[in-house]
């Protein structure tokens, strides 16, 4: 004897509709035509046959595909993308991004972004530098605290190429080396470069060096952070005082604070070259 059909009644097929239509708009796909209207007259379901689902994008192993900020970022020009962008930023000193989180530090994220903003729209509600820091910090504490990527395990697990710590260290190792020649031409008594190429300079050592602090750490040569960030410290104090000056670099930086950068750059240059070694071993 056929057992009969179970049907769905009253608010039960309410629950079922509205159930079904927020997975679908999670998801991207058209809402169900059993969740469009929740009034029509009681009838056995008829359950269609599962499709094959297609793979989604993945990060550190975790499906991306229903994070709703990352859906709101992929919109050209919408507020949630220029929110996402800021996010990022504020994520740089971590050396990563949001897309490269785990579910559960993306889920902190979210939590911190309700907290400080209850009531607000991640794609309606417009962040400013200092609230997307706010919100990373809230989420992940200190980013000097950070639990970085020894050996870039994570890295590994997003299927990337196990040489790329390999390979960033070798590019970090090379910028602390021109961190040292450069600071030291720049510091050569007499040296007469035209105001311009001075700047551009002192410019272009304090971001590699903001580069070294962040990058050597991330693939897990936590020998150099010391020396990274007295020199990016070095680099910024460097440019600001040559920036309120109106003599030639050598004369404005003067000797002790030029010899202290290049005595930091080439320490690093050696840290980083071993680092690099010992990743290549794994």
């Amino acid at each position: 004897m056929p057992k009969p059909t179970r049907v769905l009644t009253g608010s039960r097929v309410r629950r079922a509709g509205s159930l079904t239509l927020a997975a679908a708009l999670v998801l991207g796909g058209p809402a169900p035509a059993a969740a469009q209207s929740t009034d029509a007259p009681s009838a056995a379901p008829t359950v269609p046959s599962p499709s094959p689902a297609a793979p989604s994008p993945r990060a550190g192993g975790v499906p991306l595909a229903a994070d709703p900020w990352l859906v709101a970022s992929t919109r050209a020009g919408g507020i949630g993308r220029d929110n996402a962008d800021q996010l990022d930023r504020a994520l740089a000193p971590y050396g990563t991004s949001y897309a490269r989180l785990t579910a559960d530090e993306r889920a902190r994220i979210r939590r911190a972004f309700d907290d400080l903003f209850p009531g607000r729209s991640f794609g309606r509600y417009s962040l400013n530098p200092p609230q997307a820091r706010a919100i990373v910090y809230l989420a992940l504490g200190p980013w000097e605290r950070r639990d970085w990527d020894p050996g870039c395990e994570r890295a590994r697990r997003g299927g990337e190429d196990p040489a790329w710590c390999g390979a960033a260290l070798d590019s970090l190792s090379r910028d602390a080396a021109w961190i040292h020649r450069t600071i030291l031409e720049l510091g050569r008594p007499g040296s007469h470069r035209p105001r311009t190429v001075e700047l551009a300079a002192l410019q272009a050592m304090a971001e590699k060096a903001r580069g070294l602090a962040i990058g050597a750490p991330r693939c897990g040569c936590t020998a150099a952070r010391a020396d990274a960030d007295a020199l990016l410290a070095g680099t910024r104090e460097a440019l600001d005082v040559h920036r309120a000056s109106s003599m030639a670099a050598w004369m404005s930086l003067g000797s002790d604070r030029v010899q202290r950068i290049a005595r930091l750059s080439d320490a690093l240059e050696r840290t980083l070259i071993g680092c690099e070694g010992r990743v290549r071993e794994r």
